[in-house]
């Protein structure tokens, strides 16, 4: 049986040669990457992870100069604020609210509530990378509690963001035993702002947060990175978060499968990357809920939810890219459980937002899918009352 929508075609990319050494994110949208290092003119524009994980040829590669002295780079545009009193009282005072106020509600549980407070303030002090995206992050929620409509502390936490992922790059094309705690925490605080950027962002016309998936997808090869050089380091602070994290990953085997989605995998393709891409979307979903069964809702499947897109097939953003029904289905039935967690000030409403979009949109004769989605939405609706 095939899926009773036709996917949409990728577009055509005229005059465009497919750059195969350039960055992962680029290479997974199929655009082509200018191969700007640290960061890429894409990347540094979306604020997306920008990683080079093939090696170049020779009659293309960079010059010492430019691959170590990140000469002429994008991210060396980034023009830092100026030394003043101002800026001094005004970082001190985005570094106690972090770890008075924010810190503490970044933490999913109390099993990681000590790398979001004491650890990543210790390790700030020695990383301009992570002391940056800490700026950024206590400024966003300061925006989000004001009730102020001016866009202050949005513009500063805009400043620090780009700071960071200049940082944050640089560490990253250089990672070593040295710097991976830095970049393993930078990439957490960084993962936050895109679950906050969800909130604010345009659904009319809808179209899927790809760049959100993507982004997020992104970090699991740094952590794969990170695990190379902590593996022989078990008192590391990387190789204690990714160890916090291995009863979810255990989770990739998905031996269950959701007895309500597991007719997903009945419409055929003929594309073999592609079922697997559904089938672990769906077995992880069947994880989620396994766990919301068992367990307290927050407590049992917050880290499963957040570490979602994180775990995914690259193709599965492909796919909700060009709204693929079956994708969208399962993407609904994704912020249905991040709906769940609304009561973070970063994640909000976010997933009610996200399912009524998609239900905008959703075929027909695809309706029927999201009778679960939308009853959370119902949920939901109910609690803000």
């Amino acid at each position: 049986m095939n899926e009773s929508q036709q996917p949409r075609k990728r577009a055509a990319k005229l005059f465009h040669k497919k750059s195969r050494t350039g960055c992962q994110q680029c290479r997974s949208r199929r655009v082509k990457c200018d191969e700007t290092k640290p960061i890429c003119s894409h990347c540094n524009r979306l604020s997306l992870t920008c990683i080079y994980d093939r090696a170049q040829s020779d009659t293309n590669s960079a010059s010492p100069t430019e691959s170590g002295g990140y000469q002429n780079k994008a991210a060396e545009t980034i023009v830092d604020p100026p030394e003043s009193e101002s800026r001094r009282r005004l970082e001190l005072r985005l570094f106690h609210h972090y770890m008075a106020e924010t810190g503490p509600s970044l933490a999913l549980d109390p099993a990681t509530s000590h790398f979001w407070n004491s650890t990543i303030c210790r390790l700030a002090l020695e990383s301009d990378s992570t002391l940056y995206a800490i700026y950024m992050v206590s400024a966003l929620h300061m925006q989000k509690r004001s009730t102020m409509t001016d866009t202050k502390y949005l513009d500063i936490c805009q400043t620090y963001l780009n700071m960071s992922i200049r940082e944050h790059h640089r560490d990253v094309a250089e990672i070593n035993l040295r710097n991976v705690e830095y970049i393993v925490l930078t990439s957490s605080l960084l993962r936050v702002y895109g679950f906050a950027r969800l909130q604010g962002r345009s659904l009319e016309p809808y179209t899927p947060p790809v760049d959100f998936l993507r982004i997020t997808n992104t970090s699991t090869a740094l952590f794969r990175k990170a695990l190379d050089f902590t593996q022989d380091h078990p008192e590391s602070v990387a190789s204690k978060m990714i160890d916090s994290a291995a009863d979810l990953l255990a989770d990739l085997e998905f031996k269950e499968l959701p007895s309500d989605l597991s007719p997903l995998l009945n419409y055929e393709t003929g594309d073999k990357e592609t079922e697997e891409a559904y089938a672990r979307a769906i077995g992880y979903i069947g994880s989620i809920r396994k766990a919301l069964d068992e367990k307290d809702v927050v407590k049992s499947i917050a880290r499963r939810t957040i570490v979602f897109p994180m775990v995914m097939h690259k193709e599965f953003a492909d796919l909700v890219e060009e709204m693929r029904p079956r994708a969208l289905v399962i993407l609904a039935y994704y912020f249905g459980y991040l709906s769940m967690l609304s009561e973070f000030w970063w994640v909000g409403d976010s997933g009610v937002r996200e399912i009524k979009a998609i239900e905008r949109v959703m075929p027909k004769e695809w309706l029927g899918w999201l009778e679960w989605p939308r009853s959370v939405v119902r949920d939901q609706d109910v609690k803000m009352e």
